[in-house]
């Protein structure tokens, strides 16, 4: 692959999901529920998130739902009048806690640095918001590497759709199948097939090589294999 570019999902793929989002959904349901137990355990049913390990179900739509999504999945629970401005809320409330616990996933920032200096200009497309993607790859102290970073809410739509990686391709010059979406979840290689750039599933999410493989060009167990992977020196 003659790759120039390569657009990261954030979650499960750059930063460990894990880490930052098993221990904050309980702080973000003690926060909404306050801390009301049949208002939680309800809460935690809608998002599929069990509150007996702090572990977040591989059904769940916080693994690759905007903050929106995890609104609708509330509302089922919640008299909430506004799912925009709710799923806004609850994108603040994980912004703030997530910022406290992020973590990258081990390897990852090397690998990032050596496609940096290796000539591969890098973004971010996540389908959390754009002040949470770019506050975290600060903390990470990773975001001078990435020449854009997009959020759901930065005017392009969400994965699965293409709009992220469409406006990453164009702001960049480049063709589509000069650019290669990374992410870990079937939605991120959804949204690059529709951009129709290449694409690359990593296994540090979520989902399953099984799940995966038939939706990616090519699976690897992390962003650490990627460098090798594009002969980048």
């Amino acid at each position: 692959m003659d790759i120039k570019a390569i657009i990261f999902d954030k979650d499960g793929t750059i930063a460990d999901f894990g880490v930052t989002f098993n221990k904050a959904t309980k702080l973000v349901l003690d926060e909404i529920c306050n801390g009301d137990p049949d208002l939680m355990e309800r809460s935690a049913a809608a998002l599929h998130y069990d509150l007996s390990t702090n572990l977040i179900g591989k059904e769940s739509v916080i693994i690759a739902g905007t903050g929106i999504d995890i609104a609708e999945a509330l509302s089922t629970v919640f008299p909430i009048e506004d799912i925009e401005d709710f799923g806004a809320v609850l994108d603040e409330m994980y912004g703030e806690i997530c910022l406290n616990m992020v973590e990258a996933l081990p390897g990852a920032a090397k690998a990032l640095e050596k496609l940096h200096t290796g000539n591969i200009r890098l973004g971010v497309g996540t389908n959390d918001s754009e002040e949470n993607a770019i506050n975290q790859m600060e903390a990470l102290d990773i975001d001078h590497l990435f020449e854009h970073i997009f959020g759901a809410d930065s005017g392009y739509g969400a994965k699965p759709g293409s709009g992220m990686i469409d406006a990453f391709v164009d702001a960049l010059g480049l063709k589509p199948e000069q650019v290669l979406m990374v992410g870990d979840s079937v939605h991120d290689m959804q949204a690059g097939k529709a951009a129709g750039v290449k694409t690359c599933a990593v296994e540090t999410g979520p989902a399953s090589r099984e799940e995966l493989l038939p939706h990616a060009d090519m699976v690897l167990s992390s962003i650490t294999e990627l460098p090798n992977a594009l002969s980048v020196t």
